[in-house]
């Protein structure tokens, strides 16, 4: 009796790490200006985007980083996107703001915040929960 069940919650610790990261990334999206000509984004650089590595559109224009500080939200774009722990990033920016290395990224807190900030401003990029993706922020979509 206890092999199959030895076997079973084996079965089930492989189809949960064995899930595709597309599945795990689906609730957090990234959102830029409605006007941008961008579309999509590759997951390295939307990590050195965050992370202030990257501070220019190809295009020459400055990058406006907004964060969502929402504690769930947060978290999943941490794991996510940068494959950090929230207190990683947050030791991350602190760091980097000390050391005068880089511009640390604006910090809403909540969807609603982001996207209005999003919406009216051209070279904006922030992340949101799907769900409240509305025609005011267009998403990125991470290849």
């Amino acid at each position: 009796m206890r092999k199959p069940l030895k076997t079973i919650m084996l079965l089930l610790l492989l189809m949960l790490y064995g899930a595709p990261v597309s599945c795990l990334a689906a609730e957090i999206i990234l959102v830029v200006n409605p006007g941008s000509t961008l579309t999509g984004i590759t997951w390295r650089a939307a990590e050195r985007i965050f992370l202030s590595k990257k501070t220019e559109w190809s295009q020459g224009e400055h990058i406006h980083v907004v964060v969502n500080n929402n504690p769930e939200v947060y978290a999943s774009f941490c794991r996510e996107i940068l494959k950090k722990t929230p207190q990683q990033y947050l030791l991350y920016r602190k760091k980097m703001l000390f050391n005068g290395s880089g511009i640390p990224p604006l910090v809403m807190n909540s969807d609603q915040e982001v996207k209005a900030f999003v919406a009216a401003t051209k070279d904006a990029i922030g992340f949101i929960r799907k769900d409240s993706l509305d025609p005011s922020v267009k998403q990125l979509v991470i290849r």
